[in-house]
């Protein structure tokens, strides 16, 4: 028995010996690479990712990798491919627990297990739809708009008391919105860093549509305080606890400021931004991610003709190596089998 259990051993060691030997081949083709641009990218978030409103954008053709957006500027620009190593899962009126929720989708999840950097525009719906709300609450209907031929091209016609009446009930309800983005923000920083701990995250900050926004009074004021609370949140849940960065902030509203009506549709009751508005988004993101070092490893096809040199090399000594070995292997199993009848004999 004892003799057995010395041959089971040297089998293994010689399995081990074969698999080391593999191992250190297959290392030995590869070389690191590094570059200030990324290799894999995923975009996440709301309209504004997926390139709403701009021309080529259809819904119903989401991701929309055919328009001027600011994730497909940069994919073009990066040399990356739709569907191959750039991923847009944009999905427009997504809020911020929407994004969440679609964490727990496969396809999604492995895009971003799998990307050096991911992209995030989110929060807007979580506070726009509530001021959106409210535009639709007082907005005249046909039938009590009259005559457009009366109005001023852009302005509205508005009951003042309606205005008053949704006026007063709206910082209640921004404040409830601000509240539930701060739970479900930290909710998504916190899964998107479990499924990937290493990758760059870029985060922009909500831009304020409504600046100087005339046709109804205070609108301007209150958003802006609102998204101010908003971006906020997102500045301040940047660090981590142990000083880290979880994410880097991209302040695309203080891009924004002074130009909304410029960079945006409000004029058209659009929120979100023209071709301008993205190419600006397209500056600030490029000029953050191209400050970073990205890594891969990859086949070296220098090394192709002395890898194969030294295969041979290896395989020579190998057969050598295993030639002895199961000489030793035949000579071992022949004194066992001798061994055996020779007790058998004695019996």
């Amino acid at each position: 028995m004892k003799f057995i259990k010395r041959v089971i051993s040297v089998l293994a060691a010689a399995a081990m010996m074969f698999c080391c030997a593999a191992s250190a081949a297959a290392i030995g083709n590869l070389k690191e690479i590094s570059q200030n641009t990324p290799f894999k990218m995923t975009v996440l978030g709301d309209s504004i990712a997926a390139g709403y409103g701009l021309e080529g954008y259809e819904r119903e053709n989401e991701p929309c990798y055919n328009t001027a957006s600011y994730a497909n500027k940069l994919a073009e620009k990066y040399g990356l491919k739709a569907d191959s190593n750039y991923f847009n899962d944009a999905v427009s009126g997504a809020t911020t627990a929407d994004l969440l929720n679609l964490l727990s989708d496969t396809n999604v999840s492995s895009h971003v297990k799998n990307s050096d950097t991911i992209l995030i525009s989110i929060g807007g719906n979580d506070l726009l739809h509530v001021l959106l709300g409210m535009l639709e609450d007082v907005a005249p209907t046909d039938s009590e708009s009259g005559d457009d031929s009366s109005q001023q091209e852009g302005s509205l016609n508005i009951d003042p008391l309606k205005i008053a009446e949704i006026l007063s009930a709206l910082p209640e309800k921004t404040e409830e919105a601000i509240a539930g983005f701060e739970t479900d923000f930290e909710a998504l920083i916190v899964k998107i860093r479990e499924i990937n701990p290493e990758a760059l995250v870029v985060i922009d900050t909500i831009y304020d549509p409504f600046e100087g926004f005339e046709q109804i009074p205070m609108i301007d004021e209150i958003a802006a305080d609102a998204i101010g609370k908003i971006n906020e949140i997102i500045k301040n849940k940047a660090a981590g606890s142990d000083g880290s960065d979880r994410y880097k902030v991209v302040d695309v509203a203080a891009a924004f400021e002074g130009k909304n009506k410029e960079l945006t549709n409000i004029g058209d009751l659009d929120i979100h931004p023209n071709a301008d508005g993205h190419a600006l988004i397209f500056e600030l993101l490029d000029k953050e991610i191209t400050s970073h070092t990205f890594t891969t490893w990859v086949i070296d096809p220098d090394a192709s003709s002395k890898a194969d040199e030294e295969k041979i090399k290896q395989a020579k000594n190998y057969s050598r190596v295993m030639f002895g070995f199961f000489f030793m292997l035949i000579i071992m199993i022949t004194v066992l089998f001798l061994h055996s009848i020779h007790n058998f004999k004695n019996k």
